[in-house]
């Protein structure tokens, strides 16, 4: 590798070099603002925003590459304009309208030459000619056992985005209650590939190749491959949605000390569909088990035994209409259209949605205030649970071939069929999420213009998105799959309930939570000692902590209930400014160099994560056991080394699931006081200095990394270790000159 190492160990060994690659970072950005005041009740406003960076990443953004020699250049230009309009109609009557439009294209392009076919003289025909995707002139996806892999270009995202919203809000006085109401029209629309693998996916293994030689870098330096896939076509989805709000508000200003807000807001929230139907959904309530395909002991199908390859895949629509076949290369293909169609066209169906509010504030003394209220706030689906459905059957589909050459792909033995790799699904009949948040605060101003709040805050959250594999053998099949002997356990495959699929990653809107917390706030911002500090004592719970989780077990929420990932018990951060005064009344010399300083500071402590800690067992990695002991080690040996008791864990039997709890274990918290002295000089009329010395983590603190997967399965080497901690004291001076 060209360049300077940044770092370098004289000795003879394996990674005694560090080389740092340029990441360059262009950003541009251009504001403009016009207010125009037509008459005493007309006026117009607008604004523009065109912003533009351009980002190389050395190492790829998205394609995951271990090499570094296939940078990607991360673009994301946007616009945004803005116009609106504000009508006067009397002194108790105004109206409000304004649309706004923005665009970004989030293009991810491959740069250099490192990943183009030709730097490496690879002339090998590609199955489909390499005309399927937008740089069918790129290296495949490549592993070699026991040694690094990389990634082409086929992976690069292409991602332009159009937002539109237009609105009208009407606001009326009448005596006491002061009304609003108003709409709101979004319309969205992003193009996004499906990234498949039209530039080939190449494996090179010793492993039951009979052309290897013995070593799988002597294979790829021949083009014995062990398995070699390609896509016809990179699939891309016209993701559109649409949506329609209405709200009505009444502020009540009941008496002088209590006034009184309800609302509802009205939602028809429709999920996003592609514009050309070029999606499929697996349906469970459309699976027969009397088409199934015959899967065999070793996981491929037997196709002499006939069977439904696409039992249970629906196509989303009526199939695509005439306008976008152009945009859908196998549109009216005998496969696809051996897929029924009739899913509706966002794979579930539009929702319309009432969200209350009510809130109050009371002054009972002029001191003192107490505020409530309480809301529900419905969730928009994000687009990332349908993006990833352009790549499946029948729409999106690869070959594969076996142990054969890369003069000739084809000329391999073509791969056992075997089910569907894993895909992604959305539960036909999903709901919209929501939360139901609540809050009751005192606040009251205190002597010494110090000002204090104390608050009850939290929230339910109900139909949340999570995504497990709803193919997942039962744990008894696994079981009793393990107790045969070797030679005649079946694969996973095989003892999947869907016959034809591997995992299938369902997107399912029955996950809980709620979040219960203290919370207490201070603030000071008058004199020389000017602060601000939150204290917050929370517990998070719930069954799935993310929209992406899959867990142990996913059919019983129950089992997987507790402290949430993002969990964390006890939280405090302060800021604070102080201005020493003692020197202020010196003058001379002394005065100049003494007076005026000032130091300031952020001090954050938190407690750590909740941890689950696994175990590997022959079934696979499950929840460990917990025998009773006790979590806590002796004053003074918790450490990296240990962390917690590694002796109260083991690994479940195959018989049943752990007992341990999830979130038993507290990962390490976070202690740090970040500090600013600075002082200004004057050193002319118009010409300033200012000092600065600012101390990150200033007392040296170490603040241990969290534990990783490794640390918390029972069994692994690092089990209860910490291998990293956050950076330690980083000490900055600065002089800045004003003139």
């Amino acid at each position: 590798m060209a360049g300077v190492a940044a770092a370098y160990t004289d000795t003879p060994t394996g990674n005694n070099a560090l080389f740092v690659q340029a990441n360059p970072f262009n950003w541009r950005e251009e504001i403009a603002r016009i207010d125009y005041r037509i008459n005493d009740q007309h006026s117009l406003y607008g604004r523009f925003l065109h912003d533009n960076y351009d980002l190389i990443d050395p190492f790829g953004t998205f394609i995951n590459s271990a090499l570094p020699t296939i940078p990607t250049n991360r673009l994301r230009p946007g616009f945004s304009y803005l116009v609106g309009y504000t009508w006067l109609i009397s002194p108790t009557l105004i109206n409000d309208a304004k649309i706004n439009a923005s665009w970004n294209g989030q293009r991810i392009p491959p740069v250099g030459t490192f990943w183009q076919r030709s730097t490496y003289g690879f002339t090998y025909p590609l199955i489909f000619g390499g005309t399927g995707g937008r740089f069918g002139n790129g290296i495949p996806d490549t592993t070699v056992t026991g040694f690094a892999g990389f990634n082409g270009p086929a992976q690069s995202l292409l991602s332009p985005t159009t937002d539109i919203a237009a609105s009208d809000d009407l606001s009326i006085i009448r005596g006491n209650h002061t009304l609003k109401t108003g709409v709101l029209v979004i319309r969205n629309r992003k193009d996004q590939n499906g990234r498949s693998n039209y530039d080939g996916t190449l494996a090179f293994s010793s492993s039951g190749n009979p052309n290897s030689t013995g070593n799988a870098f002597a294979d790829a330096l021949l083009g014995n491959f062990r398995t070699y896939s390609e896509a016809p076509l990179d699939p891309i989805g016209f993701f559109r949605f649409s949506q329609y709000e209405w709200f009505v508000t009444d502020n009540w200003k009941v008496t002088r000390t209590l006034s009184i807000e309800a609302g509802l807001r009205y939602e028809y929230q429709m999920p996003t569909y592609t514009q050309a139907n070029n999606i499929a959904n697996f349906d469970p309530g459309l699976y027969d088990p009397r088409q199934a395909v015959t899967v065999l002991a070793n996981g491929t199908i037997d196709l002499s035994k006939g069977g439904n390859r696409y039992n249970g895949l629906v196509r989303a629509g009526n199939g695509v209409p005439s306008s976008e076949a152009a945009r859908v290369p196998n549109a009216n293909s005998a496969t696809v259209l051996a897929v029924p169609g009739g899913a509706p066209r966002g794979l579930y169906n539009p929702a319309s949605l009432l969200a209350p509010r009510l809130s109050f504030a009371w002054a009972p003394e002029s001191k003192t205030a107490i505020r409530g209220g309480f809301g529900i706030f419905y969730d928009k689906s994000e687009g990332n649970l349908i993006f990833p459905m352009v790549n499946l059957p029948p729409y999106s589909s690869s070959v594969q071939f076996e142990n054969g050459n890369l003069a000739n792909p084809t000329g391999g033995k073509a791969s056992a069929v075997a089910p569907f790799g894993n895909i992604n699904a959305i539960n036909p009949s999903l709901r919209i999420p929501y939360s139901m948040d609540f809050s009751l605060s005192v606040q009251r101003e205190l002597p010494g213009n110090v000002f204090a709040e104390v608050a009850f805050v939290g929230n339910q959250g109900r139909h949340l998105i999570r995504q497990p594999d709803i193919n997942q053998p039962t744990f008894d099949a696994l079981e009793a799959n393990q107790a045969l002997p070797s030679a005649q356990r079946l694969s996973t495959n095989a003892l999947r309930p869907y016959k034809g699929f591997s995992q299938i990653l369902m997107r399912l809107s029955d996950t809980n939570s709620n979040y219960n917390s203290l919370q207490i706030y201070v603030t000071k911002r008058k004199g020389n000692l000017t602060l601000s500090g939150a204290y917050t004592y929370s517990k998070a719970l719930t069954d799935s902590s993310n929209n992406t989780a899959n867990l142990e077990d996913p059919f019983n929420r129950a089992f997987n209930y507790g402290p949430a990932d993002f969990d964390r018990r006890h939280i405090f951060a302060a800021s604070y400014t102080y201005r020493l005064p003692f020197f202020d009344k010196w003058r001379g010399v002394q005065g100049k160099v003494l007076s005026g300083w000032e130091i300031s500071g952020i001090t954050h402590f938190q407690t750590g994560p909740e941890l689950t800690i696994i175990g590997v067992t022959s079934i696979g990695n499950r929840r460990a056991d917990y025998n009773g002991a006790s979590l806590s080690l002796p004053p003074g040996m918790q450490g990296p080394a240990e962390w917690f008791n590694v002796k109260a864990f083991t690994a479940a039997p195959d018989t049943r699931r752990g007992n341990s709890g999830a979130g038993i274990v507290v990962g390490p918290g976070r202690n740090l006081w970040d500090l600013s002295l600075r002082k200004k000089f004057g050193i002319a009329e118009a010409v300033r200095m200012q000092f600065q010395a600012d101390f990150f983590n200033a007392f040296n603190h170490t603040n241990l990394n969290n534990l990783t997967t490794a640390q918390t399965t029972v069994g692994d080497p690092a089990f209860g270790t910490i291998s990293g901690a956050a950076p330690g004291r980083n000490i900055q001076l600065g002089l800045k000159l004003n003139f």
